[in-house]
């Protein structure tokens, strides 16, 4: 009994890196896409100003 809780402790904390890790990339990735829709409604109100 003593050999499977550090196992499963490591278990654990793999499982919570890995969900975190994703959970960064799904926030990074939506931040990029948020950055992309600002610039592509910025960009015709600048064309516009400027014409």
């Amino acid at each position: 009994m003593t050999m499977n809780s550090p196992i499963l402790a490591t278990a654990f904390m793999v499982a919570a890196a890995a969900f975190l890790a994703m959970r960064a990339n799904v926030v990074a990735m939506s931040w990029k896409s948020m950055v992309k829709v600002r610039s592509r409604q910025r960009h015709p109100a600048n064309t516009k100003t400027q014409g």
